[in-house]
């Protein structure tokens, strides 16, 4: 039996899509439809289920998907250690990371280890916390960076802690000032970022006595940072968001500390494959130069 059908009909499972699952492989949706029913017709079981929304598993292929992921692993793993009798070192890493770290800190990590196995190739999907777990579930992803604490079901690593820090106009009357207090808020135009996609920043305000003068509300980071250096008000973020530091805004930090910690995330009980390994391992390698590229 080709490995390409496992791998097709892995693919398939992880995207919930056989038009996308053939367009990530190459294949056209047809030939990925044949080759999962040629395993269906091979192994005398119903492995999909597809409807209006999509596919779903049955429940023998849920039994089977284990065993079937683990045979690619091995697969993907042999195909790296021959790799490296070659000194090559090929293959694919999928990561899943949040804005604020994707646009800071993590592309020089990227950077450097694509210096040191030029020929890994690198999928980075980006997306909400709830995405990135989503995806290290199923399988879409080899690792992800997550908050810390992360569900049981993730073993992580720390990375880097992110400070939270109120943002304001150049010309502000107080952007030259050590701190920011955070009862001030109530006297501020502020710019807030919808709940939805930032829901430690909603948190942190709930607890506060004073709570902001909420007069913005924006769906997009850059376009909240835009905002506020448009003068049309003051904002608290997270640290990361604001590196590099494109916009004409003066940082502060709070006069309350808070902040979140970071960590890279692979799911519990899964063993990572050695393209994955080694990523944990650069990580590792660079946490003190990320930590200084933040404070920069």
């Amino acid at each position: 039996m080709s490995i390409q059908k496992y791998i097709a009909y892995l693919r398939t499972v992880e995207t919930g899509s056989i038009t996308r699952s053939a367009a990530e492989l190459g294949y056209t949706q047809s030939a990925v439809s044949k080759m999962i029913a040629d395993l269906e017709s091979e192994w005398k079981v119903r492995l999909l289920v597809r409807g209006k929304t999509g596919i779903e598993l049955t429940s023998e292929g849920l039994t089977l998907l284990p065993a079937i992921r683990a045979i690619i692993k091995d697969y993907n793993d042999l195909g790296f250690a021959v790799s490296e009798l070659h000194g090559i070192r090929s293959g694919l890493l999928r990561i899943g990371c949040f804005t604020s770290l994707s646009t800071s800190v993590l592309p020089n990590a990227l950077k450097t280890f694509h210096e040191e196995y030029p020929n890994i190739r690198i999928q980075l999907f980006n997306g909400e916390y709830e995405d990135i777990a989503a995806w290290l579930r199923r399988g879409s992803i080899d690792c992800g960076f997550l908050p810390l604490p992360a569900a049981p079901e993730f073993e992580t690593t720390f990375l880097l802690r992110d400070s939270f820090v109120a943002i304001l106009p150049e010309g502000h009357p107080m952007a030259d000032e050590p701190v920011f207090p955070v009862d001030r808020l109530a006297q501020e135009n502020f710019v807030k970022l919808n709940e939805i996609l930032d829901l430690e920043v909603h948190h942190f305000l709930d607890t506060l006595p004073v709570q902001p003068r909420i007069a913005y509300e924006a769906t997009n980071d850059f376009a909240l940072l835009a905002m506020v250096e448009s003068g049309l008000g003051v904002s608290i973020v997270h640290d990361l968001i604001l590196h590099p530091r494109h916009y004409r805004i003066a940082r502060l930090p709070l006069d309350v500390t808070h902040y979140r910690d970071v960590g890279l995330a692979v799911k519990r009980g899964v063993v990572p494959s050695s393209i994955t390994k080694l990523f944990i391992e650069h990580i590792l390698s660079c946490r003190e130069q990320l930590a200084a590229f933040k404070t920069v």
